[in-house]
């Protein structure tokens, strides 16, 4: 098959051209990453340019597009547009947060709190752009970018744009070697200095969805292969470990050199190390999915099991920081 993925040499992206060896792959980057991928064809440029790329993306002709970085509706119609006569099908890179669990926990959504596990039917959040304050960031804020981000246009747009079927993958909190988020890096660094990682109560206890980039990657790349056209697929690991487990996973592959400390729940300092969370998160909602569907249908199962993913993560960290 003849796949042409859409800013694909980051971190997720790098794993999905992995996983999909023996193929044919193009990437469309704008040509800052990306050298040492082989045995791939690049096309560089911006993706605020797309348009001017399409004869070479027409020339290309590809069985089916992986858009890894739609972050809203505009992004969506971009890229839509250029794909007109250029590819029939596209695989869309989506993500939990936009499920109503997910704003009942951030405080964007009311009602009460839920933690039965999001399935791909289960509602969506009502307030879109979820992460935009009261006023916007600066221009020179390096998180400026997530007052425009929100996966649901940009989900709608894909599934409702005319001649053209999509698929919707939704990933949890990606981890592994080179996360830019350090979802584990930065428990990795304060535990090895012997810091006390310190937890509430309702934080301790939170659960959340997670998935390594190599299983994330492996999922897409069935999706690509084989997904139905219109079909939304969840994708995470089985056990959704509470952040103390998870934390102490962590710890236990890194020599044991911390602990996790419980404090109340009106402690200021008790928050996961997740920076994105605005500081009235509600860990009381978890944040979990169930993904029967991918399993059920693309006969998905982890390609590395996730006791040896967290541990091998945690290895690579520790090099990397000697």
């Amino acid at each position: 098959m003849r796949v042409l993925i859409l800013s694909g040499t980051g971190f997720i992206g790098s794993a999905v051209i992995h996983a999909l060896a023996g193929h044919e792959v193009i990437v469309f980057h704008r040509g800052h990453s990306g050298a040492n991928l082989r045995g791939v064809q690049h096309i560089h440029g911006d993706r605020a340019d797309l348009a001017l790329h399409a004869p070479a993306f027409r020339s290309i002709r590809p069985d089916v597009v992986v858009d890894m970085a739609a972050q809203n509706a505009g992004d969506a119609r971009q890229t839509i547009d250029c794909l007109r006569g250029v590819a029939s099908r596209a695989v869309v890179i989506s993500s939990v947060s936009v499920y109503r669990a997910f704003g009942r926990m951030i405080g964007t959504e009311t009602g009460d709190i839920d933690n039965a596990p999001s399935t791909e039917l289960s509602p969506l959040r009502v307030k879109l752009f979820p992460y935009r304050g009261p006023q916007p960031r600066r221009p020179d804020d390096p998180r400026r970018w997530l007052d425009d981000y929100d996966k649901i246009p940009a989900e709608r747009a894909y599934l409702a744009a005319p001649g053209l079927t999509a698929s919707i993958v939704r990933l949890p909190m990606v981890y592994g070697p080179g996360d830019p988020d350090r979802r584990i890096a930065g428990y990795v660094e304060r535990l090895r200095q012997g810091q006390a990682i310190r937890l509430t109560n309702t934080a301790a206890a939170w659960r959340n969805a997670r998935a390594h980039v190599a299983n994330a990657a492996h999922a897409i790349a069935l999706v690509t292969l084989r997904g139905a056209g219109g079909e939304v697929y969840n994708v995470a690991e089985p056990e959704d470990f509470s952040e103390h487990d998870w934390i102490e996973h962590i710890d236990k592959e890194a020599s044991r050199l911390g602990a996790v400390q419980i404090v109340p729940d009106e402690a200021s300092d008790g928050r996961p190390a997740i920076d994105e969370f605005p500081p009235n998160t509600n860990f009381a909602q978890h944040l979990v999915m169930d993904c029967r569907k991918i399993r059920r249908e693309l006969d998905y199962t982890e390609v590395v099991e996730p006791a040896k993913a967290i541990a091998a993560t945690v290895r690579c960290i520790i090099r990397r920081q000697e």
